[in-house]
């Protein structure tokens, strides 16, 4: 009877273990597709009472994974983030700059094709002065040139604003996945001190890990309880007894000019910490990437508008146009200014001939003022005046009919500050600029001049006596000398040259973040590549464990049902 009882127990031990891991090898074959899943083994351990097998029992469900490999998946996953999203953000940053190339695809709208047109026409308008046809072709030209600028500038800033954007939506998933970790971690906690396996949700949590790790490199460990502990690559608590929150202001409007929000946590700025992860990769495109590429498309419009501007400050259109508005702003009659030079102002009809005419010696002048001060009482039918809101000087005729043309004075300093070159009074002024505008943002041709190109200066004023006297010939279309001075002044800005280098340089950069891109990619996929085929299902081999546990459940059943029937077999025989 002993013997049959025994023989009873040991065969339902082996049935309900079978049952487990039957439902153990069932799980896995059904998360085989399952990212992140692991195959869980029933840990099996043989009862022996008095020295006689009694039968196995399962003790745990585990997953086999290894730590240290998961841990290289999860650093992996952070730089592989990196240089992902450096190597896209460079691609459109290459596109971007199709505007400025003579490779662009795109219509001869660019900074290249229109640069070309703008030097040949020039040339042409050199042989003829007087051609409003041409004049009309070269202020189109130049506002073709101005606009590639001001798109390749304002698509530079969109990239900077999607990087903000970015950065708000990485923080958020890192917010996401620390509140899912710290949810997990109190389930494992639970799970193991009541004794129950602990392995899907462990494979849950690491999941959440690589999320997290893709946004910012993290570091962690598992206490003893199994709770996770993580922390920044910079060493600043993530998780530990509570979620240390994230956060980041995102950017309404992004540009050059805006001041951006960094990645605080607990109310420090960590952004300098975070090495690795889209958030890195962001940072460092918005804050150092694209603002380098918009300081060069900056320094190509100063060098642009510096180098015409300078020549159409010295010259006049023909006839010269009634009004001047300086560009040069927050002046007041105080402003210091320090010149030298002879300055010639004519107030001419509409056929250029003097109708008023007097010289100024600079040197006479300390201060803004007073020289506006010397002009209105100079008797020249103009008004000169300081905008009382801008701050700009402005000359302006008394009679519409005339017009005022400028020449001569040096000045190399004004409102206190040294003028790295030294320029004409207009120049120094702004009083006649053919560009406007303060970088590659709003550069522009001058909103009067872009409606009547008529005011494009291609002559000079005549500063001769016999000009200057009341009929003389002070403004004529002349030889072309002014138009050849804008043609060798755009040539020598060398803009078309900055911008290709400039581009040269993106794609050099792409490049060499495709290929790193692509490295880390490939580290990556033989990484999870090596832990799915240690640590993933196999189907195959799955199905055969699930064969022979129901053959093993047969036999054991056999073994119930046998010692059953001699179990009844018995007690008919004592009955």
């Amino acid at each position: 009877m002993m013997s049959l009882n025994v023989a009873l127990s040991t065969a339902s031990r082996s049935l309900r273990t079978i049952e487990t891991q039957m439902a153990v090898a069932s799980a896995n074959l059904s998360n085989a597709d399952v990212e992140g899943y692991t195959r869980k083994s029933a840990t099996k351990v043989t009862n022996v009472t008095a020295g006689i097998g009694t039968g196995a029992t399962i003790t745990e469900i585990v997953s086999k994974a290894d730590p240290w490999l998961l841990k290289s998946i999860v650093a992996t996953t952070s730089t592989n983030e990196s240089a992902s999203v450096s190597a896209d953000y460079l691609d459109r940053l290459g596109d971007a700059l199709g505007s400025l190339s003579s490779d662009s695809d795109s219509s001869g709208d660019t900074l290249a094709s229109s640069i070309s047109s703008l030097s040949s026409v020039l040339t042409e308008l050199a042989t003829t002065p007087d051609s409003s046809t041409l004049k009309s072709e070269v202020v189109g030209d130049l506002d073709d040139a101005a606009s590639a600028l001001r798109t390749t500038s304002s698509e530079v800033q969109s990239l900077r604003q999607g990087a903000d954007s970015d950065i708000a939506d990485a923080v958020e998933t890192a917010n996401n996945a620390l509140t899912a970790i710290d949810e997990l971690n109190d389930s494992i906690v639970r799970a193991q001190a009541s004794g129950q396996s602990t392995a899907d949700l462990e494979d849950q949590r690491i999941n959440k890990v690589a999320d997290l790790a893709a946004v910012m490199g993290v570091s962690y460990f598992t206490q003893a309880n199994g709770a996770m502990v993580i922390y920044t690559s910079g060493g600043a608590p993530l998780l530990n007894s509570t979620v240390h929150t994230l956060s980041f202001s995102e950017a309404g409007t992004v540009t050059s000019s805006a001041s951006l929000s960094g990645v605080k946590l607990d109310g420090t700025d960590i952004t300098s910490s975070i090495k690795t992860g889209s958030i890195s990769a962001l940072v460092t495109l918005r804050d150092k990437t694209l603002p380098a590429i918009q300081t060069e498309l900056d320094e190509i419009a100063t060098s642009l508008a510096d180098s015409l501007n300078g020549v159409h400050n010295d010259s006049t259109a023909s006839p010269p146009p009634s009004s001047l508005t300086g560009s040069v702003t927050g002046l007041d009659s105080a402003s210091e200014l320090t010149a030298t030079g002879t300055l010639s102002v004519a107030v001419t009809d509409a056929d250029g001939l003097t109708v008023h005419a007097a010289t100024f010696d600079l040197s006479g002048y300390s201060d803004v003022g007073s020289l506006v001060g010397a002009i209105n009482g100079a008797g020249l039918g103009l008004t000169a005046d300081i905008d009382a809101t801008t701050g700009a000087v402005t000359l302006t005729a008394d009679d519409t009919t005339t017009g005022i043309a400028l020449s001569g004075g040096t000045v190399t300093s004004l409102n206190g500050t040294a003028l790295s070159t030294e320029k004409s009074l207009s120049a120094a002024l702004g009083l006649n600029d053919l560009l406007i505008g303060t970088g590659a943002e709003t550069i522009a041709v001058r909103a009067d001049i872009l409606s009547s190109p008529s005011l494009l200066a291609t002559s000079a004023l005549d500063t001769a006596t016999t000009a200057l006297t009341t009929g003389g010939v002070a403004v004529s279309d002349g030889t072309g000398a002014q138009v050849q001075s804008l043609a060798d002044a755009l040539t020598s800005a060398g803009v078309t040259t900055k911008a290709a280098n400039m581009v040269s340089g993106v794609s050099s950069r792409l490049s060499s973040a495709s290929d790193e891109a692509a490295s880390q990619e490939t580290t990556l996929s033989t990484l999870t590549s090596s832990f799915s085929s240690k640590y993933g299902v196999n189907v195959d081999e799955e199905s055969a464990t699930i064969s022979a546990l129901e053959n093993s459940y047969s036999a054991s059943a056999q073994v119930i049902s046998t010692a059953k029937s001699m179990f009844d077999a018995l007690l008919q025989a004592v009955s």
